[in-house]
């Protein structure tokens, strides 16, 4: 046994030193063979079988494969063998999309073995350099980012019985990116609007900086290769450099000079000076601001002009159809940005025409409740259109009695009247009249009782101008026992009125001077739920000169104060806010109760 191994030892080396000699002696230096031998290694792997089995095998290969082995070797050609050994010859290839490629760029990679496994790929013009192939594949393909460096790289495609091939990539110097800002003008004046732009080829724009710029520096969001934008020009004169700054550190420059700003007037023009009702008029509004608004009585509508645009601008307005002859102030208010006024104008437009006597149009009457019981108090209102005012109405009650109210300012009236405790229940007519022979009438019905309590509101008047005085008037079906009513005005401020026996009750309220013109609602409620709305109109505080008009547009009217109109009263009662957000709350509210 012993010399049985000692035999299969000896003849094993001698095995493997006859094989491996010729081949190590003809291979080329320049080839990488000894490292990626794939023979040698299956020696290796058959020497642990011999401690498995020790009394069989080595008494056996030790007799054949010593005994002629090292003797056929010799006499044969080695020389000639060499050349034969397949395991160091390539056994695949490696193929590129593209031999020449832009740093960043993606390429398409293809490696094909004939028999081995493909292993990794591996090449510095690579990102990442190296690619390990998953699993026991003989073709592979995958795509990969260039490198960033340019030159030539080799890129290697190994094979797991180490043999290996190889192409060449071309990694090409990228092109210099393009990058510019621009600016829509070379000069510009303190708080003019100048509209930038900045452009990139490739890397993103990051900020514009300028000390002509106010503020100084704009940060543009991430992903921009073009940004537009618009900036306010700083005060600081002279020129400076705009700069545009790019995600990869370069940046592009313009410049803007900042000049002395010109001393700009403020004003307004109309022409033609004096214009017939529907005509169009031209004006012309010069100053320094974001924004006019011009406005005038004799016009069709408000106006606003951009004064950024330009410091004149110019444009034609209507005058009103309605508008009666007169003179009328027209004017204008400069804001700059922050809704700053910075300048104010006035002029004025005559309004052409005669003076027209317009016959009576209009005479309505309303009772307010319209359903009462006996003893109960209640309102008849009237109306009148195209009357001057103080007019005399004539109101008969269904008693016969005559009551006597002159209209007011708006062609309006009111009077209190009271239904007799012993009338019976039933309908009647209250009549109003005027002394021109005109008239109208309205329903009163008594009732034993009502079904349910009711309210009215009423305001008296209901059109003032901005500094004038009304009263809210409450009037309820509650009769004959002392209630209390509360009015909420457009502020949403609340106010206690006591009503009397007689279902009636009051509050006076004065508009401020400064209360814009427009639709106000007012609200009554009692304590049971009862509610009732009533509008109050206000109107702007002008003057048609040289007439002394209703702006219900009487035989004289024509939409301006009338002469003995006296509005300076003192404040009395709740105030009413100057300004549209309580009214408009109030008109949804108005709605959704209606």
């Amino acid at each position: 046994m012993r010399f049985n191994k000692s035999l299969a030892a000896a003849g094993a080396l001698g095995l493997a030193v006859l094989t491996a000699s010729p081949a190590l002696a003809d291979t080329p230096t320049d080839l990488p063979v000894a490292p990626v031998e794939t023979s040698s290694p299956e020696a290796p792997v058959e020497t642990p079988k011999p401690s498995e089995k020790p009394s069989s095998k080595p008494a056996e290969k030790p007799s054949d494969k010593p005994a002629s082995k090292p003797s056929e070797k010799p006499s044969a050609k080695p020389t000639a063998k060499a050349p034969e050994k397949k395991e160091v010859e390539q056994k695949g290839s490696i193929t590129l999309s593209s031999t020449t490629a832009k740093p960043g760029e993606t390429i398409t990679v293809s490696v094909t073995s004939t028999r081995e496994a493909i292993k990794a790929i591996t090449s510095r013009g690579f990102n990442p350099p190296s690619w390990n192939v998953p699993g026991d594949r003989t073709e592979y393909r995958f795509q990969v980012r260039v490198s960033e460096t340019p030159g030539q790289y080799p890129v290697d495609a190994h094979f797991a019985g180490g043999s290996s091939a190889r192409a060449i990539l071309t990694v090409e110097k990228p092109a210099a990116a393009k990058t510019s800002i621009t600016v829509d003008r070379a000069t510009a004046q303190p708080g003019d609007i100048v509209n930038v732009t900045v452009k990139s080829d490739g890397p993103d724009v990051k900020a514009i900086t300028s000390r002509a710029f106010s503020p100084g520096s704009w940060n543009v969001p991430a992903g921009y290769k073009e940004y537009r934008f618009q900036v306010r020009v700083s005060g600081e004169l002279g020129e400076h450099p705009v700069d545009a700054h790019f995600a990869d550190g370069s940046s592009a420059r313009t410049t803007l000079t900042v000049e002395k700003s010109a001393e700009v007037k403020y004003g307004i023009a109309v022409s033609p000076s004096a214009a017939e009702p529907g005509d169009k008029v031209s004006y012309t509004v010069t100053g320094k601001a974001a924004d006019a608004y011009i406005e005038s009585p004799a016009f069709w509508a408000k106006i606003t002009e951009n004064m950024t645009l330009g410091t004149t601008r110019t444009g034609t307005v209507p005058i009103r159809p309605d508008a009666k002859p007169g003179v009328y102030p027209v004017d204008v208010v400069f804001k700059d940005a922050a809704g700053r006024t910075v300048g104010t104008a006035s002029t004025s437009i005559t309004v052409k025409g005669p003076v027209k006597p317009v016959p009576v149009t209009g005479l309505e009457l309303d009772l307010s409740p319209s359903k009462i019981v006996a003893g109960q108090s209640y309102y008849a209102g009237v109306t009148t259109t195209n009357v001057k005012a103080g007019t005399p109405v004539t109101i008969t009650d269904p008693a016969g009695r005559k009551h006597v109210v002159r209209v007011d300012a708006w062609g309006e009236a009111h009077v209190r009247l009271t239904s007799p405790k012993g009338t019976r229940p039933g309908g009647y007519t209250v009549r109003a009249s005027l002394d021109s022979g005109q008239s109208t009438s309205a329903r009163l019905t008594v009732v034993k009782r009502h079904p349910h309590t009711q309210l009215a509101l009423i305001l008296d008047p209901d059109k003032v101008h901005a500094g004038g005085k009304f009263t809210a008037i409450v009037a309820t079906s509650s009769f004959g026992k002392t209630t209390k009513a509360t009015i909420t005005d457009p502020s949403g401020k609340r106010f206690t009125v006591k009503v009397g026996k007689s279902g009636v009750g009051s509050k006076k309220f004065h508009v401020p001077s400064s209360t814009r013109a427009g639709t106000y609602w007012f609200k009554a409620k009692l304590a049971n739920g009862a509610t009732d709305w009533a509008k109050l109109t206000v109107k702007p505080r002008y003057r048609a000169s040289g007439f002394t008009l209703t702006p219900k547009g009487g035989a004289d009217t024509g939409g301006g104060l009338p002469g003995n109109a006296n509005y300076s009263g003192v404040a009395l009662g709740g105030m009413l806010i100057a300004g549209g957000a309580g009214s408009a709350l109030f008109v949804r509210r108005r709605t959704n109760e209606a």
